[in-house]
């Protein structure tokens, strides 16, 4: 019997599949577990709809924001939530989202590029980074303002060695996403700007987020603008962290932190760089997810009165994000774009309400 349903298809289709499936699913007392690839559905009102019937099933829900599970993410939750670099006192984050510039592959699939199909810039891309921004700080936004841009309406179609073909295709999606808002925690200002093209590291990073506190900083680069699937870098000045990060897994990764710590006293104001060199973030970010997922089944943590269901991850080290969590998430894309309709700063304190609804 099948214990686990794990959906990885065109995000288009979740909701046409997900809701039969789980009607028919009643049938196997067995099922426990389903996994979704994030985006939970197209719009805001489906990803609710997701969860209700997923909730009504009594389903173990999990999604997938694997960038919870990046080594370097929860290196910096660690350094921050330890107090190393005091209170954070502001945020900045810009990103390339690739896809979306004047380019595309002409093997590149043409739903990515239509809006309404969950796979946009503010969705995919804001979507990954805005909540691996919130986990590391433990805070969701109290308030948000933004705006959205599709400058590029028209792309080239380039071969597989970048040539342009001649071809032209429209574009409806963003290529552009300014985006500001104040965390709960804190009053914390947070400027983002998330834009698509061609990745360049001409004059710099195409991911930087740059997290200033009262006792010290810390920067996260990467090579792409979709930090859940990047091998980043992480550089650290503050007061002194403990000796063992605990996003190593005790190193049986067989990676090491470019770090020597012990050389320094408690107390001390240091600097770390923090690089995993044979770290696959592709695979290790969502075999990590999967096997916090396996932790939890067999509860191998020994964790006491561990709960048969968790309904969110919310900020905790362990665990796993969870439709709830997604829910969320898909809550702040939809409010992003009324920000930018309305051509205002909109409250989203209540972003992380339980949904209200009857079995």
């Amino acid at each position: 019997m099948v214990d686990m349903i794990v959906i990885s298809i065109q995000t288009s289709y979740h909701y046409s599949v997900i809701l039969p499936l789980l009607e028919y699913s009643k049938s196997n007392p067995n099922l426990k577990y389903l996994f979704l690839e994030w985006a939970m559905a197209c719009n805001l009102d489906q990803a609710e709809q997701i969860y209700k019937a997923a909730a009504n099933r009594g389903l173990q829900t999990i999604v997938s924001l694997q960038g919870r599970k990046s080594p370097y993410i929860l290196r910096a939750k660690e350094l921050i939530s330890q107090g190393h670099i005091g209170e954070i006192n502001s945020i900045e984050l810009t990103g390339n989202g690739g896809w979306y510039g004047y380019d595309r592959p002409n093997k590149s699939p043409n739903y990515i590029y239509e809006m309404g199909n969950g796979n946009d810039l503010v969705t995919n891309t804001f979507g990954h980074t805005i909540d691996i921004l919130q986990y590391m700080t433990g805070s969701y936004f109290s308030k948000i303002s933004s705006m959205v841009f599709n400058n590029i309406p028209e792309q080239d179609i380039v071969d597989d060695h970048g040539q342009k073909t001649g071809q032209k295709v429209k574009k409806s999606v963003p290529d552009h996403l300014l985006f500001q808002g104040t965390l709960m925690r804190g009053n914390v200002p947070v400027s983002c700007s998330i834009k698509g093209g061609k990745p360049t590291k001409k004059f710099t990073k195409n991911l930087v987020i740059d997290i200033h506190g009262t006792k010290g900083d810390v920067k996260l680069e990467g090579d792409a603008g979709f930090a859940e699937i990047s091998n980043l870098v992480l550089y650290y000045s503050g007061i002194r962290a403990n000796d063992v990060p605990i996003a190593n897994n005790g190193d049986k990764y067989n990676t090491q932190p470019k770090t020597d710590m012990n050389m320094y006293d408690a107390g001390k104001e240091i600097m770390e760089v923090y690089h995993l060199t044979n770290y696959n973030a592709v695979l290790g970010n969502i075999f990590r997810l999967y096997e916090s997922i396996a932790d939890f089944h067999y509860n191998t943590k020994k964790i006491p009165s561990l709960p048969s269901q968790f309904l969110l991850q919310g900020f905790e080290f362990e665990g796993f994000p969870t439709f709830m969590d997604a829910l969320i998430v898909h809550r702040l894309v939809d409010s992003v774009y009324q920000s930018h309709l309305l051509g205002s700063t909109l409250d989203v304190t209540n972003i992380s309400q339980l949904p209200n609804f009857t079995a």
